[in-house]
C-alpha cells in the first residue's frame, strides 16, 4: 500500500480544516469558524491532543508543577488522570497524590460522593468498562486497574530507562488488567508520559503507535475498504507511517508539527466525520458554542 493510492488528500483536507478551526477560534474570530456543516454541528478533537482543553489543564496543573517528582509517580498520575478523565474530578482529589496506597480510599470516597450527587467523575470522551467485573466502576478502576499498576511502576520505568522506547513500555504495560486489549488506555496514558522525564529520549516516537479501534475504521476508510473490515496491526501501522510521511506533501509548514500519534488520533476522528457524511450514524457529542 502506498500513500498515493489511498485517500491521503481527503484525510489531510479533513485535518487541515480542523486545525484552521482551532486557529480561528484561538484568534478570537466568531463562530462558526468554518463553512463545513459537519464541523459546525459535531465535536471533533484537535489535530494534536496537546491542544485539547483537558490535556492542557492536566499538563499545566499536574505534570509541570511536579516535573521533578519520581518518574514512577509521574507515570502513575498520567494513568490516574486518564482513567477518570475529567478535570473536575482531578481538582476534587487535589490533582497530585504522594502515595497511592495511602490516598486511594480518599479518591474512592470522593468518587462515590460525586457520583451520588450527579457530579462529573468519568469522562464521556471514551468508554471505561468494568471488563465484566460486578462492582462499581470506581472500585474496578481503583482496585483492579490502578493498584496493580502502582506495584508495577518500578519495572515499567526501568524498561523506559533501558530502552528509551515507548513501544517496549507499552507492551509491558498492556499485560496489566485494564491496559491490554487494543492498548487504547495504555496509549492514552503513555502519550502524557511522553511529555515527562519518563521518556527523556524516546527513540520510537514517530515509528510506532498502537492502532485503536477508531483508527482501524479510519484506516479502512482511507484505503477505500468497508470501515468494519478486519485489519492486522502491522498493516494498520504501515498505513499510518505512510500517511505520516505524506505530511511533507499535504501539510503546510506553517501549521503545527505532526507526530505519528497525531495521525492515529485523527484517523479515529476522520472515521467519525465520514460516518456523518455517509449517514451511518452520529458522534456522541454535538458542538455547543460557549
Amino acid at each position: 500500500v502506498k500513500a498515493r493510492n489511498m485517500r491521503t488528500k481527503e484525510f489531510y483536507k479533513f485535518m487541515k480544516e480542523r486545525e484552521i478551526i482551532r486557529l480561528r477560534k484561538e484568534d478570537g474570530e466568531p463562530y462558526p469558524w468554518t463553512t463545513d456543516p459537519i464541523f459546525q454541528t459535531y465535536k471533533f478533537t484537535n489535530v494534536k491532543r496537546a491542544d485539547d482543553k483537558t490535556t492542557r489543564w492536566f499538563w499545566k496543573n499536574v505534570l509541570e508543577p511536579n516535573e521533578d517528582k519520581p518518574r514512577e509517580h509521574l507515570l502513575f498520575h498520567c494513568a490516574l488522570f486518564r482513567y477518570f478523565g475529567t478535570t473536575e474530578f482531578a481538582e476534587a482529589y487535589g490533582g497530585w497524590l504522594d502515595s497511592w496506597l495511602d490516598d486511594k480510599e480518599t479518591v474512592r470516597s470522593i468518587a462515590k460522593k460525586r457520583l451520588k450527587n450527579s457530579q462529573r467523575v468519568f469522562t464521556g470522551a471514551y468508554v471505561i468498562t468494568n471488563q465484566g467485573i460486578k462492582a462499581p466502576k470506581q472500585d474496578v478502576v481503583i482496585d483492579q486497574f490502578l493498584t496493580p499498576l502502582w506495584h508495577k511502576l518500578p519495572d515499567l520505568v526501568q524498561v523506559a530507562e533501558k530502552t528509551h522506547s515507548w513501544q517496549a513500555v507499552a507492551l509491558e504495560m498492556m499485560k496489566l488488567k485494564g491496559f491490554g486489549g487494543t492498548g487504547f488506555m495504555t496509549k492514552e496514558v503513555l502519550q502524557d508520559a511522553l511529555h515527562t522525564s519518563v521518556f527523556e529520549r524516546c527513540v520510537d516516537r514517530n515509528t510506532w503507535c498502537p492502532v485503536g479501534p477508531g483508527a482501524k475504521r479510519g484506516i479502512n476508510r482511507v484505503l477505500g475498504n468497508l470501515h468494519t473490515a478486519p485489519l492486522r496491526f502491522e498493516k494498520g501501522l504501515q498505513v499510518m507511517k505512510e500517511l505520516f510521511a505524506a505530511r511533507k506533501t499535504y501539510w503546510s509548514g506553517n501549521y503545527i508539527e505532526l507526530e505519528l500519534h497525531d495521525i492515529q488520533f485523527q484517523l479515529c476522528e476522520f472515521d467519525k466525520y465520514e460516518r456523518v457524511k455517509h449517514n451511518e450514524g452520529r458522534p456522541r457529542s454535538k458542538y455547543h458554542v460557549k
